[in-house]
């Protein structure tokens, strides 16, 4: 389930649940936040891998829930599926004076303006908002959600409305159009503070502790992915290394497709005389493009890494050997016709996953090296197949 499903139907409802069991009595108002920061925190530790899958898009969006409105996890949300989905966000959080906001829009220069107002007691506020934004920006987008915004106060194709966490991407992107932002390379500055009014109360020290918790969860998701993309990732081909391939290549050899699954080993030809040649800068680049090809002959479900120097490795689970040679035959014509630096080849290896990871390496490692030896740029096979 993607982040914005995911937010939509599960966190989004559970969030609402609490809030109606509040309303009713059955909890109080502390049982209330404590169990809504607490799904937030839950969810992070789901959501948390999506970090590394977020890309840059062109577009900066400036989210704030307007002065009188403290409870603004609803808006954490919105900023996270956003965040998550490659957009730049600057989030203000709840209870922003209209005065900092309309500095914050002025310094940030966003693209879109999103408020959210969950209470009717904010309604004049979030109406001065939309009011002082359109006379100081005319032709700045404002997306408004939650139930406290009046159906009067929105303008077609300026002021619009989010109807839900779902389809809250595809309508920044219809708002966005076509911008293309020029980068100034400038980072933005820290948020603008806010007015927390009424915080020392015990309600607002709730409301802050709550907000606390579904930070602290999404600070930890970070840290969590980026460790892990440290320990995983290749430093130079961006893909997976040789402790990803590892840990790959021990859960497929315990499962019930080990039987017929493909280990292909890769070695350049030659590569040395690249980094001699150009540089090993050229070579670095040769390796990208490597990886590339090979991720390019792959088929769905197909695994790739770098072991290290100018050797990769792939598994290949459902595939026989004679659909192992298919998907090597379309790595070397792809390696081949990488062009650049120095024409490259390359020799693979083939062995079935058999007798256990460590056997099945060592089988490929030996065909790749008889293959090798007889010249290279051609597919070796283990002994027996």
């Amino acid at each position: 389930m993607g982040v914005e499903p995911l937010y939509g139907r599960v966190i989004a409802p559970a969030m609402w649940r609490i809030g109606c069991l509040w309303e009713e009595g059955a909890i109080t108002v502390a049982d209330e936040h404590l169990a809504t920061a607490l799904t937030h925190r839950v969810m992070a530790s789901v959501y948390g891998a999506s970090f590394g899958r977020a890309t840059s898009r062109p577009g900066r969006i400036l989210l704030a829930a307007v002065e009188g409105q403290r409870h603004a996890l609803g808006l954490r949300m919105v900023a996270d599926v956003l965040e998550l989905a490659g957009y730049e966000v600057n989030y203000l959080g709840g209870d922003m004076p209209l005065d900092a906001l309309l500095s914050a829009v002025r310094s940030r220069g966003p693209d879109i303006v999103g408020l959210s107002s969950t209470l009717e007691s904010a309604a004049s506020s979030l109406e001065a908002a939309v009011s002082q934004l359109g006379e100081a920006f005319p032709d700045l987008p404002i997306l408004l959600g939650g139930q406290g915004v009046p159906d009067g106060i929105l303008r077609d194709g300026r002021v619009i409305r989010a109807e839900g966490i779902e389809g809250l991407v595809s309508l920044v992107e219809a708002l966005l159009g076509e911008i293309k932002r020029v980068s100034t390379g400038e980072s933005p500055g820290p948020p603008e503070p806010s007015s927390q009014t009424g915080s020392d109360s015990p309600e607002g020290l709730l409301l802050g502790a709550a907000a606390d918790a579904a930070d602290l969860a999404r600070i930890h998701a970070r840290m969590a992915h980026s460790y892990r993309r440290l320990a995983y990732e290749d430093a130079i081909t961006r893909g997976p290394n040789r402790r990803a391939f590892d840990e790959r290549l021990a859960a497929l050899a315990e499962s019930p497709e080990a039987s017929r699954a493909t280990i292909l080993i890769l070695d350049l030809d030659g590569f040395k005389q690249v980094n001699d040649n150009f540089g090993h800068a050229a070579g670095d680049r040769v390796l990208r493009r490597v990886f590339e090809a090979v991720e390019s002959s792959h088929r769905d479900g197909d695994f790739a890494a770098r072991l290290g120097g100018d050797e990769f490795a792939s598994l290949l689970p459902r595939t026989g050997i004679a659909e192992a040679e298919k998907v090597a035959g379309r790595i070397l014509a792809a390696v081949r016709s990488i062009g650049g630096e120095a024409t490259l080849t390359a020799t693979v290896g083939l062995a079935p996953l058999r007798g256990g990871p460590r056997r099945a390496m060592l089988e490929a490692d030996l065909a790749l090296y008889r293959a090798k030896a007889e010249g290279g740029d051609s597919i070796g096979l283990a002994d027996g197949d």
